[in-house]
């Protein structure tokens, strides 16, 4: 495959429209990328598109994964095998409503400041950098394969106008074997626009909107005809739908109106359909975002975006919408059918094994005992919770206690009685223990629910999760505490020999057998409080009876057949009896 940016796109010397959409690999299980990267092709795409996350393949300095999930050479050469090219956005930043917006939580303190001239910052950038190139750089079109852009940096315009920063993030990509043309992508307005493109250095400009393609595309003139250029105009995003935040309804975007601004952007130049698979933000990999008019709000386990497929990899109604747009463009092009997957409810199952966290602790997380309290950063961890217990004895009496300095959530015991549940502002008020015995102990469970992805807070100190300031008794900070440290990215080291009490934060296990081949399948979650989900060993993510999603889709590829295992961390207190499963999700207003 050749592939030009002149005043226009060219592949294999032919002026084309790139039509893409955005499938994020790591928010898709394997068995399901044949299965959407097909779905993208039936719906008359020439190009698929994903984001890097660079805290998913570098979870520790210097520790790399790219297997499973994280296998992006596998997704690449799937696409080729499609049809598709490939656009990558390998940004140190992505936002994309994941954690800290991809950047890895060791940076909080390895470096002084993330998406700077910080030579730590750099030095990191350049080592992950190192390691994930020479991965991609063979699929180039320049090397006979299917990548054909690449992006720098990510929407910076939103966040500063560094330019020296940009061109350091740029040498690095060329240091390590980048061929393809570079772009940027910003808001499509002008001063965005002009902080964030790097036409000076022959990178393209994109811009990124959901309507108003006239208006947008204009200022991305403008910005090209300041440097005296003339390329192609292109919606790197157009947002087709939006994500969703606890407690709030989804947010719904109409199809035919959605069609209509893609109409506007096709006319006019090229899109990518962010999202056009949205997935799922498994285990704890969702993000947040954070204002001075709303406050913090983390998003949801479903990823699903309101996007042309669905969660599970099937069209939907602004698919057709979508393919119908797109069919006017090619009149004379034949579209496959696409792939519409099964589902299925496995019926109710039963709980079989038991064990209350704090009965347990000791094997399922490692501990420190430390003078003060430690942000979970400090101790290695990235993602999950962390348990801060006692150790010294307590002055006896009734006492006033406060959590200073900590995120997101917090729930606080005396011995095995929950006290008092805080979140956000609550954090920091203080509450009363009475009956204090010197022998007692307290314990603060705290629940990291994702870091600000984007906006002025990315920087924030609120970005340590866990207790920074301290656990304080009336007026002194109680020293000696142990920290217990639980990512629970799998679910092993349960002792379910131990002892289960009621009203506490605990383990469920439950078996069940499938005869046939494995479907998709949704657990209902409506008679539980609030948790994680493992299946098989996978964390597939968090749930929250406030919703707006009531279920948690489990891909079939999760599922074996034979003997299946899942097992429930519900912080709540309420037992776990049984469960249920559904073949459809159920969403708040939606039932």
């Amino acid at each position: 495959m050749q592939f030009e940016i002149k005043e226009a796109f060219y592949f294999d010397g032919k002026a084309e429209k790139i039509i893409s959409g955005a499938i994020h690999y790591y928010r898709v299980t394997p068995g399901k990328w044949a299965q959407s990267l097909h779905n993208l092709k039936a719906m008359g795409a020439n190009t698929v598109e994903t984001y890097v996350p660079w805290n998913l393949h570098e979870p520790k300095p210097g520790v790399f994964h790219f297997e499973g999930i994280a296998n992006l050479p596998k997704f690449i050469e799937m696409a080729s095998e499609m049809g598709l090219a490939v656009i990558l956005r390998p940004s140190p930043y992505i936002c994309a409503e994941w954690d800290f917006g991809g950047l890895p939580a060791w940076l909080l303190t390895s470096c002084s400041r993330v998406r700077s001239q910080d030579p730590a910052y750099l030095a990191a950038v350049d080592r992950y950098y190192k390691e994930l190139i020479p991965r991609i750089a063979p699929y180039q079109c320049t090397r006979g394969g299917n990548v054909i852009m690449i992006q720098v940096e990510n929407e910076y315009g939103s966040y500063a106008s560094d330019q020296e920063y940009l061109r350091l993030n740029r040498e690095i990509l060329i240091k390590y074997g980048i061929e393809v043309p570079l772009f940027t992508s910003d808001g499509g307005w002008d001063p965005l626009l002009e902080a964030g493109s790097m036409m000076a250095e022959d990178v393209l400009p994109t811009a990124n909107f959901g309507s108003g393609a006239q208006s947008n595309f204009a200022a991305l003139a403008r910005i090209m005809e300041k440097y005296n250029q003339k390329k192609p105009l292109m919606c790197m995003e157009f947002w087709d739908g939006w994500f969703s935040n606890w407690g709030e309804p989804v947010i719904r975007r109409d199809p035919a109106e959605t069609a209509t601004a893609l109409r506007e952007i096709l006319e006019l130049g090229s899109v990518n359909f962010y999202m056009f698979h949205g997935g799922t933000n498994f285990a704890f990999w969702n993000g947040a975002n954070e204002s001075r008019e709303d406050g913090y709000k983390p998003q949801v386990t479903s990823y699903d975006y309101d996007a042309p497929l669905n969660e599970y990899g099937n069209p939907t109604e602004k698919y057709y919408a979508f393919r119908e747009v797109i069919q006017d463009f090619y009149p004379d092009k034949i579209f496959p059918e696409p792939i519409i997957s099964k589902t299925t409810s496995y019926g109710a199952i039963d709980c079989q094994r038991k064990v209350s966290l704090f009965e347990t602790v000791a094997t399922v997380a490692t501990s420190e005992v430390h003078d003060v309290t430690k942000p979970m950063e400090a101790l290695g961890q990235n993602h999950g919770y962390i348990l801060y217990e006692t150790t010294q004895p307590l002055i006896a009496g009734d006492y006033h206690f406060e959590i200073v300095e900590a995120n997101d959530r917090v729930q606080v015991f005396h011995n095995n009685q929950l006290i008092t549940t805080q979140m956000n502002e609550e954090i920091g008020e203080r509450f009363m223990i009475p009956n204090l015995a010197t022998t007692d102990q307290i314990r603060v469970l705290v629940e990291n629910q994702g870091r600000t992805n984007y906006g002025l807070y990315l920087t924030s100190a609120r970005q340590s999760k866990g207790i920074r300031g301290g656990i304080r008794q009336e007026n002194f900070f109680l020293p000696q505490i142990n920290h217990y440290s639980l990512p629970l990215e799998t679910d092993t080291g349960i002792d379910f020999s131990k002892e289960w009490h009621e009203k506490t934060p605990a383990f469920y296990q439950f078996e069940w057998e499938i005869t046939e081949e494995p479907q998709d399948t949704f657990l209902d979650m409506r008679d539980l409080g609030k948790g994680c989900i493992f299946v098989n060993g996978f964390n597939v993510g968090r749930y929250w009876e406030i919703g707006p999603y009531y279920t948690l889709y489990i891909p079939y590829d999760l599922l074996q057949k034979g003997k299946n295992v899942i097992t429930v961390f519900e912080t709540e207190g309420g037992e776990v009896t049984s469960l249920t499963f559904v073949a459809e999700p159920k969403i708040m207003g939606e039932l």
